[in-house]
């Protein structure tokens, strides 16, 4: 038997990764009327079932699975390219499968390092691009896109599983997932995006303690773990350093807000 015959034996990972279907989309289930809804106006948009799969977590009586948790579980199970990680609460109204796919081809062409797009996001200067209804705003589009951000608003988030991703793990709940996945892309030298993607979203969202508790512990996470930044997060700005001192006295509002626009100005003579 010569070499190559042994070879044969064994799996070769050179060819590109093949993956069974397109489109993965994961949901934490709390209603299972909405979710149906959710799904339905999914496959009316498109997304047959030929290239694509539901799952779901069931939270209807407790939350078992946090978004965390539930990403990275997902992302060990699912059998799509693209897993899409959105709310119960959402429809295709507007914009369908077809079109999603050829913007997931534009961005593949022109930046394949890409990990995560959505349809919100801040930039490094805070800047808002957004493109959405809810019950607040009809059509809204602000920004450019496709854009890159730094922070995604989590009711639609698009996570490529060609290049490697997950949330940290030391985290619980259902906020600032999107921000987290961003920001561990950015340190593995990958990207996030917002794009042209338009859809319904019956929830405008919320800031409740849940989030500022959250936010206060990815502050502390983040005390030995990066150098001193401005953190742009959709619903709100703060500043992560290693200096616990830093961390409380840039974090006042007052101060906060004159020290994120000196940071601006910095950052805009750089770039």
């Amino acid at each position: 038997m010569n070499i190559n015959s042994k070879l044969d034996a064994f799996v070769c990972l050179n060819a590109e990764q093949e993956f069974d279907k397109i489109f993965s989309f994961c949901t934490l289930m709390t209603r299972s009327q909405e979710y149906l809804e959710m799904v339905e106006s999914a496959q009316k948009a498109g997304f047959s079932d030929d290239f694509t799969e539901f799952y779901y977590f069931d939270n209807k009586n407790s939350n078992v699975y946090d978004a965390y948790k539930g990403i990275n579980k997902a992302l060990r199970h699912v059998k799509g390219q693209y897993l899409i990680f959105c709310h119960q609460d959402i429809l295709f109204n507007y914009d369908d499968c077809q079109k999603l796919q050829k913007l997931l081809n534009q961005l593949d062409i022109a930046h394949p390092d890409w990990a995560i797009v959505g349809n919100a996001g801040k930039d490094e200067f805070g800047g808002v691009h957004i493109r959405i209804s809810d019950p607040h705003y009809n059509d809204l589009s602000i920004g450019t896109f496709p854009k890159q951000v730094m922070s995604l608003d989590e009711n639609f988030l698009i996570i490529n599983r060609k290049n490697n991703i997950a949330c940290s793990t030391v985290f619980r709940g259902f906020h600032l997932y999107g921000t987290d996945l961003c920001q561990n892309a950015y340190k593995l030298g990958l990207k996030s995006f917002v794009i042209d993607f338009h859809l319904y979203h019956k929830s405008p969202g919320n800031v409740d303690q849940s989030y500022r508790d959250l936010q206060k512990q990815y502050v502390d996470w983040q005390l030995n773990l990066k150098q001193a930044d401005f953190i742009w997060a959709m619903c709100s700005n703060f500043y992560v350093s290693n200096s616990k001192f830093k961390n409380w006295f840039f974090n006042l509002k007052q101060i906060l807000r004159w020290s994120r626009t000196i940071h601006k100005r910095k950052l805009r003579k750089t770039n």
